[in-house]
């Protein structure tokens, strides 16, 4: 059953990696019509560019933060250009992920005014659509009976319709009622009847849902091996959705199924495939929330936008009926105003001429303080790093001094006595004390040498590096480190993987030294054309106002601003330390 398990998910992979492809195409093709659509000022086309591409968002990438935010700027244009139909289906949309996220009183607001409209509008697939939403609204909350109603509102808006794709959705929620209220034989049959339909529908969402319903109430019937048939079954389709919580629940069902048939290698098999999907949710969220402020400035960078442009669009209306009523009154008394037109014209066009050198004039002078202002960055830049590298000096030459002067005075002490021993006669302890002692010395000048220039940097590339520093500072007593990395190129440009990796070293070593950290979270991921360094310790942590001029911050800010990133730093007395470093990417830097 395993070796089954594995084939299955070995197939998947493939032709997920053939659908990868198709969607980006699809992708791209949609932030094509964006940016067209925003060349033209098209607020029609911008309201569906960003609709598809929320959907898209949600659907491929999982990514609800964004479809969200996509959703929210497509229905502030679908107002501006006064589409009902799309400002109703976007907020559909929006109380769907809202009642997803747990924010049940805005969805719950947000649906009933939806139910309103389309009961006004009698459109009984929108209905049944908004009631299927409140159904598990309502099941969430355990309010049966309102949960009931929905059920049976849903029945009456699809005994009218031909709507398979809902007729399965409707059955599924009915298995989940009966479930609850522990009415197993009635929701086996509703299961059984749900995975015919959507044999005959073919669509494979909708049979995998099915199969999962069906094997939840095999599992409360201890039909454990017939529960495990509709369980894989079902994944065939969940393993295409990254960070799927039914395929989340299917995996601890599956471990529950093994584990009650003493199949143990299949109950640990299942049990680790449900803590690293956890893991990758649980990961995944706190990503959304790190990316949560950028997020809500862009959203209000963008309403701004739009209502800029809305007024924009008011002006030009007006300015259009000023002119037809201009052109109705010159057409009365053209002959008297022919001499005063032409004075006001030529008062005018002198007036913007001199704005215009006036302009020419601000941004010359704005241009030189840029310049100014980049010379003096450049200059503090370059201070910081000559003091750095004084600072590095000074360390090199104190590990020098302390280890491996140390060592090699020693190691001639030992030599010395093996020397003057009497009669000529040499111990072999003593021998193998100085060999011991050559051999701590030469390790001493490998690490002096790894810390000088990293040999796995140019030999392997950063990730590579980091490892082996990662490896090297891992140590029964210290700190645990643990890394990650997304979609790192394998090559990058020389100085920015050096600059990269002299700034995890640093923030490294400050942590193993200052911080008395139990854990350390070292994370590089590319998001577009920049890679993010995302660094956390559990440690004592600092106060920035009385250690921000310390060399070892001020040695990872001037390198951040030496490849034109951006750092920020969170940290507070007993509660640890986070550092965010965006670095931009040169993509013909990298392959």
């Amino acid at each position: 059953m395993l070796f089954r398990t594995f084939i299955l998910i070995t197939l998947l992979f493939n032709v997920q990696s053939t659908l990868f492809g198709q969607n980006t195409d699809i992708y791209k093709a949609y932030v094509d019509e964006l940016n067209q659509a925003r060349k033209t000022k098209d607020f029609h086309q911008l309201a569906n560019s960003y609709y598809k591409l929320a959907l898209y968002e949600e659907q491929k990438n999982r990514n609800f933060e964004r479809s969200f935010e996509y959703l929210s700027r497509a229905l502030e244009y679908f107002k501006v250009t006064s589409d009902t139909t799309g400002m109703y289906n976007t907020e559909y949309h929006i109380a769907r992920q809202l009642l997803e996220n747990g924010m049940y009183n805005d969805a719950l607001d947000e649906l009933l005014e939806l139910k309103v409209y389309y009961l006004e509008e009698a459109d009984q697939r929108k209905l049944a659509e908004v009631e299927l939403q409140l159904f598990k609204l309502y099941l969430e909350r355990l309010d049966i009976d309102n949960a009931k109603s929905a059920l049976d509102f849903i029945g009456i808006q699809l005994d009218s319709l031909e709507a398979p794709d809902l007729t399965i959705k409707y059955l599924i929620s009915q298995i989940q009622y009966y479930d609850l209220m522990k009415a197993y034989d009635q929701a086996l049959d509703l299961s059984n009847l749900c995975f015919e339909k959507s044999v005959v529908s073919g669509d494979e969402e909708d049979k995998a849902n099915c199969l999962a319903s069906r094997g939840d109430i095999y599992l409360k019937f201890e039909m454990y091996d017939v529960a495990i048939l509709d369980y894989l079954s079902s994944l065939s389709y969940l393993e295409q959705i990254p960070f799927s919580k039914k395929r989340l629940s299917v995996y601890e069902n599956l471990s529950i199924c093994y584990k009650a048939l003493d199949s143990l290698d299949n109950a640990l098999y299942f049990t680790t495939r449900y803590a690293a999907l956890q893991d990758s949710i649980l990961n995944e969220n706190r990503v959304i929330a790190v990316n949560n402020i950028t997020y809500k400035y862009e959203s209000r960078q963008k309403s701004t936008e739009i209502k800029l442009l809305e007024r924009e669009k008011a002006i030009a209306e007006e300015s259009n009926q000023q002119q037809k009523r201009a052109l109705i009154v010159l057409g009365l008394v053209l002959g008297l105003l022919t001499i005063g037109i032409y004075y006001i014209v030529r008062f005018y066009n002198e007036k913007i001429n001199t704005a215009r050198i006036i302009e020419e004039q601000n941004e010359k002078i704005n241009q030189q303080k840029i310049t100014e202002l980049k010379d003096r960055i450049q200059i503090n830049s370059m201070k910081s790093m000559i003091e750095g590298q004084e600072v590095e000096r000074e360390r090199i030459a104190k590990d020098l001094h302390d280890s491996l002067g140390g060592l090699l005075s020693t190691i001639k002490l030992q030599v010395d006595n093996i020397r003057n021993k009497v009669n000529g006669h040499v111990d072999q302890n003593d021998i193998d004390t100085a060999t011991n002692l050559l051999d701590t010395a030469v390790g001493e000048v490998r690490t002096i040498s790894q810390n000088l220039q990293p040999g796995a940097l140019s030999r392997l590339g950063l990730i590579p590096a980091i490892n082996d520093l990662v490896n090297r500072y891992n140590s029964s007593y210290g700190p645990e480190i643990d890394f990650q990395h997304f979609e790192i190129p394998i090559k990058l440009d020389s100085k920015i993987s050096l600059g990269i990796y002299r700034i995890v070293q640093e923030i490294l070593n400050n942590a193993i030294k200052h911080a008395s950290a139990d854990e350390i979270f070292v994370q590089l991921n590319r998001q577009e054309n920049d890679i993010i360094i995302h660094i956390e310790d559990d440690g004592v942590g600092f106060n920035q106002d009385t250690v921000k001029k310390g060399m070892g911050l001020e040695n990872i800010r001037s390198r951040v601003n030496y490849l034109k990133g951006i750092i920020e730093i969170d940290s507070r007395q007993n509660e640890g330390t986070s550092f965010i470093i965006r670095i931009p990417l040169n993509l013909e830097m990298v392959s």
